[in-house]
């Protein structure tokens, strides 16, 4: 029995004894590289990443080899050019820069294979000079090695240098799909403070396209499909934002792109809309004509005006462009019968001005010198109303006044100044006029100080009874000063 146990003894001994010399000799096999000539290496690495991935990256000489968690060269301070022509075009900058490598004959670095490439802590730039740039490599083959961009920004600057967008990226990678072949990108991070994720993908077969936009925290979600026929693409989108649906054909023509869609819903009211966009100068003029409005709910949902102001995404001296809303029907509204909304985009502010409800008894309702406001809180929306009155007799119907009392003062006109809050869908009044038909102003002290005493009353849109019993105490402390 003791000969046995002896045995087994040495037996282990042995065991243990030659996996400790299998993994060192791993470890040192794993290490050759390490042995490499700095500079031949940088030339290598240098050549395979634009052979491979159509990348022309000036790798500095601070190149350090590390074995965990896998083999790899880890470089600092790379620069992106975009071409090897003009050294001076550079589109990127990486700090740190890993390129993993197969454990494969690394006894030969002439023969190292890159298995994946990570950038991280990088910047990257691009204009309406470079962007073809972005567009040559969607057309070159993607290489089915990854790479991968990590806690990086990329910022895009108009003409003038004038940064148009940042988008922070938390990952981004882009490769070949062999099993399905198609090209893919994958990204997620922040534009203009919101989070958002982006996927994008080609077909290599049909050369059709498919891409994905997400932002959850306005509840956006925006699908395009790129369908390519006879030497040219036709596109198809949905854009869902909440509960409602927009979906749009469109085609490219050299500097222009029209749409049209017969099948989109607002709150399951079909719509119908056209227009064009022009990309250099960048504008756009977008007409819906819809069945119906539904006023109270664009006022219970207001909230999604607030995310869009408050994340900065509107500011920008590029964006300008027009989207008129007609409807011949205005839901949960008994004094007006149409509308005919613009949402005007001027340079970076976005604005109501010339929107416009009618009643063909009761009267025009405009909407002027309006602006969006983002505080630290919350946003809001500032402006002025105009009424003018067509019928004074129908519009004591909806106001009623002792006859005796309507005499005492005429008035043609009504403008409001107020604040709506996009957070609770609340608004005030801020200062009431009345105007004879000359548009003169008629003064009253007395609706001066009834408005300004109720100046922190709060209206509901949904409940307009509190806001007729305010119009009617107004409209009594005008005459009654007469």
């Amino acid at each position: 029995m003791k000969k046995i146990n002896f045995n087994i003894n040495l037996n282990l001994k042995i065991v243990i004894f030659s996996l400790t010399s299998l993994f060192f000799l791993y470890l040192l096999y794993l290490s050759i590289p390490s042995l490499y000539d700095t500079g031949r290496v940088q030339k290598v690495l240098y050549n395979k990443l634009g052979e491979e991935f159509g990348l022309n990256l000036s790798l500095s000489s601070v190149i350090t080899y590390r074995i965990l968690p896998q083999p790899h060269f880890y470089i600092k301070d790379s620069i992106i050019f975009q071409d090897k022509v003009d050294a001076s075009n550079e589109i990127g900058e990486a700090k740190d820069l890993k390129i993993f490598i197969s454990q494969k004959n690394l006894f030969d670095k002439k023969k190292i294979n890159i298995k994946k490439v990570i950038l991280s802590q990088g910047n990257f730039f691009f204009n309406r000079k470079n962007i073809n740039f972005l567009n040559d490599l969607l057309k070159k083959n993607f290489s089915k090695k990854k790479i991968i961009i990590k806690k990086s920004k990329l910022f895009f600057n108009d003409k003038n240098d004038t940064i148009m967008f940042i988008y922070s990226i938390s990952h981004f990678d882009y490769f070949k799909n062999e099993k399905k072949n198609k090209k893919q990108i994958q990204t997620s991070g922040k534009l203009f403070k919101l989070p958002i994720q982006f996927n994008w993908e080609k077909d290599l077969n049909t050369l059709n396209t498919t891409s994905n936009f997400k932002a959850s925290k306005v509840d956006i979600d925006f699908l395009n499909k790129g369908f390519f026929s006879k030497g040219k693409y036709n596109y198809e989108n949905t854009l869902n934002i909440m509960t409602n649906i927009f979906k749009t054909n469109y085609e490219k023509s050299n500097n222009e792109i029209n749409l049209n869609s017969k099948k989109s819903l607002i709150k399951n009211t079909p719509i119908t809309y056209f227009g064009n966009i022009e990309l250099s100068p960048f504008s756009f003029k977008i007409f819906i004509d819809a069945k119906e409005i539904d006023v109270d709910y664009f006022f219970k949902n207001t909230i999604l005006f607030n995310e869009i102001i408050s994340s900065d995404i509107l500011i920008n001296d590029n964006i300008n462009g027009i989207v008129n809303i007609k409807s011949q029907n205005l839901h949960k509204i008994k004094v007006f019968d149409t509308a005919d909304i613009n949402f005007n985009f001027e340079e970076g502010a976005v604005n109501l001005n010339d929107s416009f409800l009618i009643s063909d008894k009761f009267g025009k309702l405009t909407i002027r010198n309006t602006i969006f406001e983002n505080n630290t809180t919350t946003s809001v929306l500032r402006g002025e109303l105009s009424l003018k009155i067509f019928d004074i007799n129908y519009f004591y119907k909806f106001f009623p006044v002792a006859k005796k009392k309507r005499l005492k003062r005429k008035f043609n006109k009504i403008n409001f100044n107020f604040t709506l809050n996009l957070i609770n869908s609340k608004f005030s009044i801020d200062k009431i006029n009345f105007l004879d038909n000359k548009d003169k102003i008629l003064h009253s002290k007395d609706v001066d100080d009834f408005v300004e005493e109720n100046y922190e009353t709060r209206f509901s849109f949904s409940n307009s009874v509190l806001f007729k019993n305010f119009m009617k105490k107004v409209i009594i402390s005008y005459l009654d000063e007469g």
